[in-house]
């Protein structure tokens, strides 16, 4: 695999940054362009040896779209969207690697239906 230096060091220091979060797959992340078009998508990548396994964390992901709405002035939706993969990661209703015993889909599930409870 070949990296140019500067994207090595991005990859080294946000790959420690979800270490310290509580691992890759609740890593967001945004690469913004001010006045261009934004990208936002969860540090672990497509992590394709997991696809259609139904074993991947899916929080990664969802906060990246909470860091999109953020970006995009919707600061109450992001707050709601964090808000329920808090509560996801706190009580325990996530994938196996943050201790929970939930799917992809059912962590998801978990996390939307949060919202729709919690939100008017």
């Amino acid at each position: 695999m070949s990296s140019s230096p500067n994207n090595l060091f991005g990859d080294i220091i946000t790959d420690l940054g979800a270490a310290l979060q509580g691992g890759l797959g609740l890593a967001a992340s945004g690469n913004l362009h001010p006045g261009k078009t934004s990208m936002f998508e969860p540090v672990h990548g497509s992590a394709p040896p997991l696809a259609g396994k139904n074993v991947a964390n899916p929080m990664g992901a969802i906060l990246s779209a909470a860091l999109m709405l953020d970006h995009l002035g919707l600061r109450p939706e992001a707050l709601a969207v964090e808000a329920a993969v808090q509560e996801a990661v706190s009580s325990g209703q996530g994938t196996q690697e943050i201790g929970g015993s939930l799917g992809t889909r059912e962590t998801g599930d978990y996390i939307a239906a949060h919202i729709r409870r919690t939100q008017p």
